[in-house]
């Protein structure tokens, strides 16, 4: 067999697996971490495939923070309200959704590392606040359809995505605990609600 034979075909690296990389760095460690030589490394690329799609490593950045936003907001919401009919049930899905899968606690390790780089980067912080308003605003939207005025809507929204950053970031607690948590403040949200779409 000759040696060009032998040697795995060299895949073209798309924008997307740059931002994947660049993720998965950030979920590990921190925003700091993610540098175009050790991302090159990581995917064995050149530094030239990253340039191709990226001005600059502040250009990765900003397309990690729109990938979040638009993979913890939108995706989720879409999905959520496609799959699930029941809207008290809609309401826990989303209440619990640091404990469905290891994505998702990949997910919040993610945000985590996103939430302490907001302290030091406008963008950041931007892209931290829109997120937390879009994810209330759909909560709120929830409450509304099985019959609760708007501001006190507003107000049970904020009370289960508080809950929800809490559980993602506790995970020194047992997952049970934190589980039962969701469910008691669920229920409590929901027992004088009709039953909506």
């Amino acid at each position: 067999m000759s040696r060009a034979a032998s040697t795995p075909a060299t895949r073209r690296l798309a924008r997307t697996d740059w931002i994947a990389a660049a993720i998965r760095v950030m979920g590990d460690s921190s925003v700091e971490h993610v540098r175009v030589e050790k991302l090159a490394v990581d995917l064995g690329a050149s530094k030239g495939s990253f340039y191709w799609h990226f001005k600059d490593r502040n250009d990765l950045l900003a397309a990690v923070l729109e990938h979040w936003r638009s993979r913890s907001t939108l995706d989720v919401q879409g999905r959520l309200s496609r799959e699930e009919p029941d809207t008290p049930a809609r309401i826990l899905r989303l209440m619990q959704l640091p404990f469905h899968s290891q994505a998702a606690a990949q997910a919040a390790d993610l945000e985590l590392a996103i939430m302490g780089w907001a302290r030091r980067s406008d963008a950041a912080r931007e892209a931290v606040g829109a997120v937390d308003a879009a994810r209330t605003a759909y909560l709120a939207q929830q409450f509304v359809h099985l019959g609760v005025e708007q501001a006190e809507a507003d107000w049970r929204a904020h009370q289960a995505y508080a809950l929800l950053r809490y559980v993602a970031q506790r995970t020194d607690l047992p997952l049970e605990e934190r589980m039962a948590m969701v469910t008691r403040l669920h229920a409590r949200l929901t027992q004088d609600c009709a039953s909506g779409p």
